[in-house]
């Protein structure tokens, strides 16, 4: 048989060249070739949806990294700032850079190309910032909160956080700030959700009025964007979270919202989940209780969270599971060399107990030539490598110890002398092998994985979710944290953020080379037919 056009392959090989365009714009634009392409079109965006859902289910994902040098022009690098997915694209705005100022400048990446673009808007623009809030509603980007550390200001007054409201129209290209009235405490780090016509926030660092110091906020606020008027919502009384900032919201459905994780203090950081309820007038507060949460990822507060359909997916560092082995103090012990080097590279070094080891059988230990034997002295002059380093005994220890055996008091002190310096000549050596660097351990680089939390049970009484046991990790890129991570169509794209362990944030000083402006993109795995 002949095919003569593409209207003569079956509808699953139609299918299947079709899954290969990107799904934004070129997929997008096959609907319109008639009624049959059109159908085949919504298969293939509910298929690929699925398939989705199926890899991150099954943490068997496949990870797209486009380097920043494929891309011309191309972002600056960044982190902390604020993304959006609109339609056939992704906008960010703002963000920090390596050097603790801040961004204003609004970036478009079409999906579809995966180009980035520069939009020459007009208007009002908005304040330098990071740490800010965008959500998109209709044709518009709201721009809310935010903070930043601009030189120009007092040494007294090293940052300023903000409140103001930026409305971003994406069709005419155009920023409008707009006035409001009953505005809340300027604010940075809080989360946002749209509901309805309505954009609730919660949290973050907030700055009241008359205030010298900053406070972690767990206020709910209401802003109606139809109207631009503010409310700040109450709650019945009872158990609620506590003020953080850096927490992940999602929206369960129209009645309910999710917050997970979130930062307190600099070294204090959560991992729970809270569920809020927004009907009424007065909302309520419900606590979810986490399952298998030695499953969960650590210091979710710089890792954002995003919902795919009953899941929320969070990139973190790979656990290590390989136990390696540490040298460790024992009483009354000492290291067995001779089993060390017929053990395994990856067992421990076995021990003898010196409590209970045999009688030394030595004939000569009272003579005028023999001493005692130390279960010590076959490795007084080796070397023991431990965690890839060189540790180097002491020698001579055994003969120290049982000198007064060995004859008059001059040859003791002669000993005790030639002992010194052998020491001190050892500790030389030690300094100069530091000095060089033979003792510089390499740096181990980790990479980040997917973790998923289980939410199709948070509406349950009580409410329950479930941290999933990762499997078949695969390696993502260089760990990375303050970075954005928003759901296209039928993927995850991630962008920006420090490569950089969160525990360590607070203790560099140079930034520059750990910056990123590279784009990840998380998809399922490609398949034939």
């Amino acid at each position: 048989m002949t095919l003569t056009n593409m209207d003569s392959l079956p509808d699953e090989v139609l299918e299947f060249i079709l899954s290969l365009l990107p799904p934004y714009k070129d997929l997008h634009d096959c609907m319109s070739v008639n009624k049959r392409w059109r159908r085949c079109v919504l298969n293939v965006a509910k298929q690929k949806q699925r398939n989705l859902y199926r890899a991150i289910n099954e943490f068997d994902v496949r990870w797209e990294r486009i380097s920043p040098i494929e891309m011309a022009p191309t972002i600056s690098k960044r982190y902390s700032h604020a993304a959006v997915v609109y339609d056939n694209s992704m906008f960010v705005f703002g963000g920090c850079t390596c050097a603790m100022t801040t961004f204003n400048d609004l970036w478009r990446l079409d999906l579809s190309k995966r180009q980035w673009i520069r939009p020459l808007a007009m208007g009002t623009y908005p304040s330098p910032k990071a740490c800010s809030s965008m959500v998109r509603f209709n044709h518009t980007l709201v721009l809310f909160g935010g903070w930043t550390y601009p030189p120009s200001y007092p040494l007294y007054q090293s940052w300023h956080l903000f409140n103001e409201l930026h409305v971003y129209d994406i069709i005419s290209n155009r920023w409008t700030l707009i006035p409001t009235e009953n505005t809340p405490p300027p604010v940075a780090g809080h989360s946002v959700s749209v509901v309805n016509d309505d954009m609730i926030i919660f949290g973050g660092l907030q700055k009241p009025c008359n205030a010298v110091h900053c406070e972690k906020s767990s206020d709910i606020w209401r802003l109606n964007l139809n109207t631009w008027t503010w409310h700040k919502q109450e709650v019945e009384n009872g158990p609620k979270p506590v003020g953080r900032f850096g927490q992940t919201q999602v929206v369960i459905d129209s009645k309910n919202l999710l917050i997970l994780g979130g930062s307190g203090e600099p070294n204090y950081h959560y991992c729970d989940a809270w569920i809020l309820n927004m009907e009424g007038e007065l909302w309520t507060w419900k606590k979810v209780e986490i399952l298998d949460k030695n499953n969960e990822p650590l210091n979710i507060w710089s890792s954002p969270g995003c919902k795919i359909d009953d899941k929320i997916v969070v990139l973190n560092r790979i656990k290590e599971t390989k136990k390696y082995p540490i040298a460790s103090y024992y009483p009354k012990t000492t290291w067995n060399l001779e089993s060390a080097r017929t053990a395994p590279e990856d067992s421990r070094l076995s021990r003898i107990d010196l409590a209970n080891r045999p009688t030394d059988k030595d004939e000569n230990v009272n003579g005028k030539r023999g001493t005692l034997r130390n279960p010590r002295r076959d490795i007084d002059e080796e070397s023991v490598v431990t965690n890839n380093v060189k540790v180097h005994t002491l020698p001579g220890s055994s003969t120290l110890n049982m000198a007064a055996f060995n004859g008059p008091a001059e040859r003791k002190i002669e000993t005790t002398e030639r002992i010194r310096e052998k020491r001190l000549a050892n500790l030389l050596k030690v300094e100069e092998n530091l000095t060089k660097g033979a003792y510089k351990r390499e740096k181990k680089t980790h990479y980040l994985g997917v973790y998923v939390l289980d939410i199709s049970r948070v509406l349950e009484d009580p409410p329950v979710a479930v941290w999933l046991q990762p499997k078949n990790l695969k390696n993502g890129p260089e760990e990375t944290i303050l970075y954005t991570l928003v759901k296209g169509k039928s993927e995850l794209v991630m962008f920006g953020g420090i490569q950089k362990d969160a525990h360590l944030i607070g203790l560099s000083k140079n930034l520059s080379s750990q910056i990123s402006n590279s784009l990840h993109f998380i998809t399922a795995p490609s398949y034939v037919i």
